[in-house]
Order: C-alpha cells, then structure tokens, then sequence
C-alpha cells in the first residue's frame, strides 16, 4: 500500500472537474512525482504541514511564498477572529483599510497612495493601465513573470487565446543586461509607456542595474514598475526599493504581506494612482477592502517589524544556501546544480549535462528529500517559523540527494522514465521568464 494512498485517489476525482486538478499551475501533480509525493495538504502549523494520508513534512514551499510567518500562527489568526465579529466586508469602506494604507506609506519608501486588490495579477495589471493613461502610450517592456493576464503572458510561449494585436504590444529585455534595455527602447522610441520589472531575481541586481534602469524609464518618460509579487516583505518589509534604495513610479505587491490571507497592493506617486479618481482609468473590485485580509495583513506587518524577525529569516536562509554549496561541492555537482537567489528566497536551479536532461536531476533531487520529509520544489522560503534545526534536516536530505544526482550521472542508477519524473507545465529560463 502507498503511503500516499488518498492523495492518489483523490488526485483521479479530482482531475475530472478541475483543470490540473489545482488552482495554480505550480501546486499541481505535474511539478511532483506521481505515486512518491504528497498530492494535497490538510493542515499546517509554524513550518510544518501534513497531507491527507497523515504524512508529514517540513514546508519549505511556503504555499508559493504567501506564508512569511508561519502556518496557523496564533497572532495572526486572533486577528482574523477579532474582524470577523465584526464584519468581513461591507457596504462602504471599513477604517482598516486606512490604517493599512497609512502604514504602508510609512513602511515602503516613495510610497504616497495604495491600492487594494487580491493576486499578483489583480495588481500588475492595473499598473499597467495606469501607466498606459498616465504617458497616452501602449508599449511596455517586460523583465520577469508578471501575471497571467493578457498584456503580459500574451508575450510568452503560453499566449493561446490572447490576440496578437495585444502580444505585440509587450517586449522583454534580459535581467542584469542595461543594453537590452537600451536597444529595446531605442528601437521604438518614446513608445513605451511603462518597463517593469522584477526587481531581485536570480542573485539580485548586478551592481547599479535597478539604477540605471531607472535612469532610462526617466530618460525615455516611461513609467517605472517594480512587481515585489515575491519579493516584497519577504526580503525586507520595503522589499527590494528597501534594500536598493532605487524608488520606481509604481509597484506590486502581494503573497507575503497577509501570511496566507488573499491580498495584493499596488501602491506608488500619487499623481499616477489619483488618476483612478480624477480620470477614467478603471480600478474597481469588490473584495479589495475585505476586512479579515487587511487584519492578517496589519498583524504580518507588527510581527515583521520586530528587530530580529528579518535577521532570523537571512540567517537562516544563509546556512541553507551555503550548505548547498558545500554539498554541490563535495559531489563535484557544479555543472549540473547551481546555487541561486538570496537568503530569504534561493534554491538550486539544475542544467542538462551530457545526454542527462535537467528534469532528471531535479526529479532525483526532490524525490530524495521527499522522502527524507522536506517539501521543496527546487526555490525555498524561509519563514520565522522554521529553525536552525530545520536547516539541518533540509540539508540532511539534500546530501541523499546530491549523493544519487551523482551516481545517476555515472550511469550506476537506471535512467528515469517520463512517469518518474516531474512535469511542470511553466518553466523560467535563463533570462528569467517563463515558458
């Protein structure tokens, strides 16, 4: 019998009346191994989650970055409790939301009006329009993932159903590469009305390059975009405009503000976002005000703010990327897994090698900590749950890992059949995209 007998069963009902049999591409079967991986999750506390066959395992997905803090935190959930008794959503504004909106003001620099949403989504798009009506242009150069709406992944090998006219309206330019940029935008000249970016990915930012991006969305009147989907309270409470100290026109924000709860900002100058008043620019949602987020958020955001909270997440991140390291290291592994990302959210990224295809390797790898009660899918977040003991496991099960990467490459284990390996239907490449 499986140990994953009821996630198997219920992965079969499933898939006949959902899509993927998950909400998020991502979440899906097809980035686990079927038969050797946990397939749906009951519960979680602090770094902890079980599935729906019992089985437990330390949580280094984080629900795809949402959980800063940790799961069933009692601060947080008292919070929610406390607005719920009073109302989830209502008829008119509830004061809430203006105490998170003034506090996002104080906290994220350059930041002068907020607005409220519920994805990553939700919050890029509307940037986008609001550039677009702010400059009277069309074009926008992209540097990142930025969503699944039209504008955007119109311009990506997943553009089935959207139309042309919209795909061509959308350019990428190469992370750490300022002459992209420059060749992109001097090809169309004062045609582009917004670049955005994902500001920390990879390795972060390669010396002035936020700066010089910057520069040129000045240059060239285009609105500057940071999406801090991922990035924003997760690395510090102001995201990457924090620790960069290069303030853009406009950014998003989301997963981590609400540890779980559905909540997205799109916040920045005031004389752009006013435009959603004073023009007719239309940014409207029912649930952007809903309460029981805004009160998980106002409570991440407390929790955050203690002195320690950012340094525990870094040092823990830390250990994890240089145990990798050395492990890579020691298993003479470095051309085919590399360390990437900064401490709070980093991983390994694996290549092809010889005639070995990269989804064997990490097949390889994420089994073997599977079974050692690690759930990764290759790129960790570290939560203020998780501790230095929990950085040990991982690496326990990372050295099994790289151990059988190694006797896999030298032809001693059988080679993989496409039914044991993952699948992701989305994958980034090397320019930091997605396919």
């Amino acid at each position: 019998m499986s140990k994953y007998e009821k996630s198997n069963e219920l992965l079969k009902k499933a898939i006949e009346i959902i899509p993927v049999a998950a909400q998020t591409y991502s979440k899906s079967f097809r980035y686990f191994i079927k038969g050797e991986s946990p397939l749906f999750i009951e519960r979680g506390d602090g770094a902890m989650v079980w599935d729906i066959d019992g089985n437990q395992f330390l949580d280094f997905v984080c629900a795809l970055g949402p959980i800063t803090i940790g799961y069933n935190n009692v601060e947080i959930n008292q919070a929610i409790i406390q607005q719920l008794e009073k109302g989830i959503v209502f008829s008119q504004p509830s004061p809430i939301e203006y105490q998170l909106a003034r506090k996002l003001t104080q906290i994220i620099p350059g930041v002068e009006m907020v607005r409220f949403m519920k994805n990553g989504s939700d919050v890029t798009t509307a940037a986008i329009r609001l550039a677009r009506a702010y400059t009277g242009r069309d074009m926008i150069a992209v540097c990142g993932y930025h969503g699944m709406h039209d504008w955007y992944i119109g311009a990506t090998p997943n553009s089935l159903g959207v139309p042309k006219v919209v795909s061509d309206l959308t350019q990428e330019f190469i992370y750490n590469d300022i002459k992209s940029l420059e060749n992109l935008l001097k090809v169309q000249e004062k045609s582009f009305a917004a670049i955005i970016l994902e500001p920390i990915q990879f390795d972060g930012p390669s010396g002035d390059f936020l700066k010089m991006v910057r520069d040129l969305a000045r240059e060239h009147g285009a609105i500057l975009i940071f999406d801090e989907v991922v990035s924003g309270f997760r690395y510090a409470l102001g995201g990457a405009i924090e620790l960069y100290g290069v303030i853009p026109d406009l950014v998003a924000m989301g997963k981590g503000v609400a540890n779980g709860m559905p909540l997205s900002i799109l916040a920045g100058k005031k004389d752009i976002l006013e435009l959603i008043e004073t023009k007719k620019v239309f940014i409207s949602t029912t649930f952007g005000g809903e309460c029981l987020s805004i009160a998980a958020a106002l409570k991440t955001i407390e929790i955050l703010e203690k002195p320690e909270s950012y340094k525990h997440i870094w040092n823990l991140g830390r250990k994890l990327l240089d145990g990798l390291q050395k492990l890579i290291d020691l298993y003479d592994l470095n051309q085919v897994i590399k360390v990437y990302g900064l401490a709070p959210h980093g991983g390994v990224q694996f290549s092809d090698f010889g005639e070995i295809s990269y989804l064997e390797s990490q097949s390889i790898y994420q089994k073997c900590l599977i079974e050692n009660g690690i759930l990764t899918i290759g790129i960790n977040n570290i939560s203020l749950s998780h501790t230095s003991e929990d950085i040990d496991c991982f690496l326990k099960g990372a050295e099994v890992a790289m151990e059988e990467i190694k006797k896999y490459h030298q032809g001693k284990i059988s080679r993989l059949k496409d039914e044991n390996m993952i699948n992701p239907i989305f994958k980034r490449n090397s320019r930091g995209d997605r396919k």
